[in-house]
């Protein structure tokens, strides 16, 4: 595969950003985060699991898989301890990345207090994550121009696997999910370091990459979207929202978080649907590019794609 194009050096020159967006569908940037700020996020997550029973105390397993994607891990509580670690949710908040999603969507754009924690085994012969596969996060939210960035928690080199995409995709049609061989040419990826950030547009393809070494593989999904369009209830409230509930509502972690001073809490007024309904139907125009027309006939997956 190929590397990934440092966007860095572009800095906060808004037309630039905006244009590579446009093209290729994705923007990295290495180091753009201190690396301190996240490897305390990943100690956080590491001592849950360790608690938990997950790892050893240098992130090797502990004992059996505990589970293979996100929603079977979701059922183990230091798995839900590490997701509401402070170090972790104090990432998205860090004025260097909510600057640049803000450069690219808006002053009011804002990250969903749900976050997706990954915590990759290595993989054993004939078991796939559902991640592996290629796929395209549009299903997620429902909500077009919906920007994901994924950011290393630790240092991930190739053997360990972590992130590929596919520059260019989001101008094409919508695609099926299908497991990525690693001789498919036109895909990017790098050898990942803490502090470094991958966003991509949720037209991307993208997929995880097979974890081949002995340790966990530690990341985080942090997505976002603009303030004036429909957002999905369950990704700010939580898995169990009901939007259509009267009398005030209260976002995932806010009793939680709100006294950290680095904490904001989502627009006011925003309009939350289920995202069920936001994803059953097609993506309306995006703002960043001139959509392929078949995205007219897209219809949601039978299933997650992770």
């Amino acid at each position: 595969m190929h590397e990934l194009a440092d966007s860095l050096s572009h800095g906060a020159d808004q037309a630039v950003l905006r244009r590579r967006l446009a093209q290729d569908g994705y923007l990295f940037f290495r180091g753009l985060l201190r690396a301190a700020d996240v490897t305390s996020a990943c100690d956080g997550v590491r001592a849950e699991l360790k608690l938990g029973g997950w790892t050893d105390g240098d992130g090797h397993p502990a004992g059996p898989q505990r589970a293979i994607n996100v929603r079977d891990a979701l059922t183990d509580p230091s798995f839900r301890a590490a997701i509401a670690s402070r170090g972790l949710n104090r990432l998205p908040y860090l004025p260097p990345l909510r600057g640049l999603v803000r450069l690219l969507l808006g002053p009011a754009a804002f990250s969903y207090p749900v976050k997706v924690l990954r915590t990759v085994y290595p993989e054993p012969p004939f078991q796939v994550a559902k991640g592996r596969y290629v796929h395209q996060d549009f299903a997620v939210s429902g909500v077009q121009d919906m920007l994901t960035t994924w950011l290393p928690l630790m240092d991930i080199p190739a053997q360990l696997g972590g992130l590929a995409v596919l520059p260019g995709s989001h101008l094409g049609p919508p695609l099926r999910p299908r497991l990525l061989r690693a001789d498919e040419p036109g895909w990017v990826t790098t050898d990942y370091r803490p502090g470094d950030v991958l966003l991509f547009h949720c037209l991307t393809s993208h997929a995880a990459l097979p974890n081949h070494a002995s340790r966990l593989r530690i990341s985080t999904d942090v997505r976002w979207q603009a303030a004036d369009q429909p957002a999905p209830a369950e990704l700010v409230l939580g898995p169990a929202a009901v939007p259509a509930r009267r009398g005030p509502q209260v976002e995932l972690y806010s009793r939680l978080l709100s006294r950290e001073p680095w904490w904001e809490p989502v627009p006011s007024g925003l309009m939350l649907q289920p995202r069920q309904q936001l994803a059953a139907s097609p993506p309306a125009p995006s703002r960043i590019f001139a959509m392929h027309p078949d995205w007219q006939r897209w219809r949601p997956p039978p299933g997650p794609v992770h």
